[in-house]
């Protein structure tokens, strides 16, 4: 994945689904956090190609070119996800990839080694997943995702996918755009690393702010400088992003 910013960004991005409070609100993304990495390990690597790829398998069998040799496990994380004080585990896995910045993705909810839902998804390369605390107040917890896209004359991006599961269906409460090299008045050739710190105010229906962040520092060492007032943030427009029940 040779993303303009993966020196930069990608060395700030994962401690950022912070379960941490900031004057009562969730931090979702955090472009000035210390870099910790996605969440895997050789279990979740195991499951996934046991368990949860034959069956993904069966979905997207129609495509010659996607055979699942190169699955790659994004992450995990702990929760109550479908169920209100289960001991549960969210995991994001890559199926395949099918262009620039787009791939066949799964998402499944395992409890004691029981899959207790899995969805396919044909979006974007993910680059990690984690545990949002409950936003909207219903005793389950949702998971974020983090997902980059394109590289399109030189312009890429990052959103966040909040992400709210039960057996049977996916619902987003939101994405929101979290990182851009495009500048905000579009100037051919120019690029401007520009990311926003994501909160959420939980409630019946979650409240998102972002703060908006500049790099003044380089691609393989960005220096995040906050940049003007917090304001509501804005979910991306209808990506039209299909959760489909893999039974």
């Amino acid at each position: 994945m040779n993303f303009r910013f993966a020196a930069g960004v990608l060395g700030a991005l994962f401690s950022l689904f912070s379960a941490g409070f900031a004057q009562g609100q969730v931090v979702l993304y955090d472009p000035a956090s210390r870099e910790s990495g996605p969440v895997r390990s050789e279990s979740d690597e195991r499951f996934v190609k046991d368990r949860l790829a034959p069956k993904a398998r069966e979905i997207w069998s129609g495509d010659k070119h996607c055979d699942s040799s190169n699955l790659n496990v994004i992450g995990s994380a702990d929760g109550s996800f479908t169920r209100a004080g289960a001991s549960q585990q969210a995991v994001v896995y890559e199926y395949c990839q099918t262009g620039n910045g787009f791939a066949y993705n799964g998402i499944a909810v395992v409890e004691r080694g029981r899959v207790v839902t899995h969805f396919a998804v044909e979006g974007g390369w993910n680059f990690g997943v984690s545990r949002v605390p409950d936003l909207n107040q219903n005793g389950r917890d949702e998971i974020a995702i983090e997902t980059g896209g394109g590289m399109h004359q030189g312009y890429t991006g990052s959103s966040v996918t909040v992400l709210e599961l039960t057996d049977a269906t996916a619902k987003e409460l939101g994405v929101f755009l979290v990182y851009t090299n495009e500048c905000e008045t579009a100037v051919a050739d120019k690029y401007c690393d520009r990311s926003y710190r994501l909160t959420a105010a939980p409630g019946p229906k979650p409240a998102f702010f972002r703060q908006k962040y500049l790099n003044r520092g380089t691609e393989e060492k960005p220096r995040w400088v906050a940049s003007g007032k917090p304001a509501a943030a804005k979910p991306i427009g209808d990506l039209s992003t299909k959760y489909e029940l893999i039974k």
